[in-house]
């Protein structure tokens, strides 16, 4: 197996009070979205800290 980088553009904003998919910045959609398509798993929670409330469940229309 051969490992391979990949680079990513990232974001300047702060995601901690992000609430939903669509308040996500689309930098952090997208690694999301890639990450779910390397594991090939579809990401049903995302979380943008470690409290409770920091994390959101995905609906259908963004896996």
């Amino acid at each position: 197996m051969t490992p391979v980088y990949e680079s990513w553009p990232g974001w300047q904003s702060d995601t901690s009070n992000v609430r939903s998919w669509d308040d996500l910045p689309r930098q952090a959609q997208a690694y999301v979205r890639r990450i779910s398509e390397l594991a090939g798993v579809k990401v049903d929670y995302v979380s943008v800290g470690p409290e409770r409330e920091q994390m959101f469940a995905m609906d259908e229309t963004h896996r």
